[in-house]
Parts: C-alpha cells; structure tokens; sequence
C-alpha cells in the first residue's frame, strides 16, 4: 500500500515543478532597456574613475560652432535622411501656420530645428552655448551687433512683426516686434537680445 502513496507523492512534486517553471517564462526575444543614466559623482566616492571636473570638461566640450552654412554637421542644401542620427520629426505652431519641421537633438536637449521636407532649406539654432565664429550668440546684444557689423542690416516683417538682422548666410532673429520691413536700427534698443540664429542658403 505504500507504493502507490509515494507514486502519488512524486507525481504531486513534478506537477508543481512544472507549474513553478510556467511562472518564470523565458523570453529569448524580451526587449533590453537601457536606463542608465550618467550622473556625477559624489565627492565622498573616491573609488570613481571621473571627477565632477571631467563631467564639466564634457560639457565644456559641447559647444558645436556656428558655421558659415552648417551647425552639428547639418548643413543647408543637403539630404535630411543624412542627418536623421540627430534630427528628429516634430510640428511647429507659429502664427503663419503649423509646419512639419526636423528637431536637432543632442541627448535631451532641444538645440532648434531644420526646416525642409527632403532637402535642409533653413537652420534655426536656440542653443545658447553655441556660437559663430565672430562671437554672436543667443543672448548677444543688438548694441554689441551694432560693433561687429557697424551698420547692421535690419528687417521687420508684416505677418508675425519678426525682427531680423542679416548678414550674409546668418539671420539673427531680435528678441524686438516691428511690421515695417526697412526698419531704422536707431529705433531698436540696444539692450534687445538675439534670440534665434538661422543659417540660409
């Protein structure tokens, strides 16, 4: 008579072998998400390969120049797909409309946009730690403008009353409204700031 309670016994033990193995599923094909992120290292952690002053060096390091015709290796007149590593698909709202454009990213950051559909037409550049090779940036002054270019080149427009100064392949949207398109530069302050770069063809 025993026999048949230890048969039973060792059936119950392989059914709940099974049962536990079903709960744990393997998934040869299961996505990996990788979540790391890079953060600083404590002072106290002396077993750390980079210090705080590495990590700053890094960002040091970002500081993608203002080109002639290019910004981050994106130039006007050239393929979006060749670029598509850093641009990625977005919509833009303005008051002329909503326009599918390209945002150019750099990890998290938003750097500003390209505008085109095949072919980049316009580079628009928000990032405040880039700039051109003669020193403009987001943030410079109209009066420091008036010093490198000395009679600037200055637009208004009838639509959205942006504020443009010109030279070359560069446009320096004005943190300034005016509809009048030959607009006095005598009539900007001199404290109004760059807010936007665009690079033209």
């Amino acid at each position: 008579m025993k026999k048949p309670y230890l048969l039973f016994i060792i059936m119950g033990l392989a059914i709940a072998c099974k049962t536990d193995k079903k709960s744990n599923p393997v998934n040869k094909n299961k996505m990996v998400i990788d979540t790391a992120i890079r953060v600083k290292p404590s002072k106290k952690n002396t077993d750390s390969i980079h210090s705080e002053e590495d990590y700053a060096e890094d960002e040091m390091k970002f500081m993608p120049p203002i080109e002639d015709k290019s910004y981050l290796g994106i130039e006007v007149g050239t393929r979006i797909v060749d670029h598509i590593d850093v641009l990625k698909p977005g919509t833009l709202k303005t008051g002329e409309g909503i326009f599918d454009v390209y945002y150019i990213m750099h990890e998290i950051d938003t750097l500003g946009y390209v505008f085109g559909q095949d072919m980049i037409k316009s580079i628009h550049i928000w990032y405040s730690k880039s700039f051109t090779n003669n020193g403009i940036g987001i943030g410079t002054t109209f009066g420091q403008l008036k010093e490198i270019f000395v009679e600037p080149k200055v637009h208004g427009s009838e639509i959205e009353a942006r504020v443009h100064v010109f030279n070359q392949n560069h446009m320096y949207q004005l943190d300034h409204l005016s509809m009048e398109y030959n607009l006095d530069a005598k009539y900007i302050p001199d404290s109004v700031v760059v807010k936007e770069i665009i690079i033209v063809k």
